[in-house]
């Protein structure tokens, strides 16, 4: 066993005395840096998050306007029937959620069409819409 003096002494973190408003600065400062990188974290969580959204959502948008274009054009009962008979089946809820977002796809088609002033085609989407096998 070594003796009290040949051990080092103390690390002491303490360089002089600290008074309340420096503790409290110094807390806040630490406080600062320690939210500073769990928001750093939590940005790039989110940027990841949202990244792949998008992904989905381009994706989900992209199907749409392909089932759009079978409806618009001139063989639509053989691709009408073959989107219909592809359809899984999913609890009444995700059947609903599944339909809404669909008809927010068909609005948002019809009016970028009619911006693009493609009216026709847009009112001939709008007038399948009974068609479509997931709008209501």
């Amino acid at each position: 066993m070594k003796s009290d003096w040949s051990m080092d002494p103390p690390i002491d973190f303490r360089e002089g005395d600290f008074s309340t408003e420096q503790r409290n600065q110094q807390e806040r400062s630490e406080s600062e840096i320690l939210s500073g990188q769990s928001s750093q974290s939590h940005q790039t969580d989110l940027a990841s998050i949202f990244s792949m959204l998008e992904e989905k959502i381009m994706t989900f948008v992209k199907n749409e306007l392909k089932m759009f274009k079978r409806i618009l054009s001139p063989e639509l009962p053989e691709g009408f029937e073959s989107q219909k008979q592809d359809k899984e089946v999913v609890d009444a809820e995700d059947e609903q959620q599944e339909s809404s977002a669909r008809e927010g796809a068909l609005k948002i088609t019809l009016h970028i069409l009619r911006k693009m002033n493609q009216k026709e085609l847009a009112d001939t989407l709008e007038k399948c819409k009974i068609c479509l096998p997931h709008v209501e």
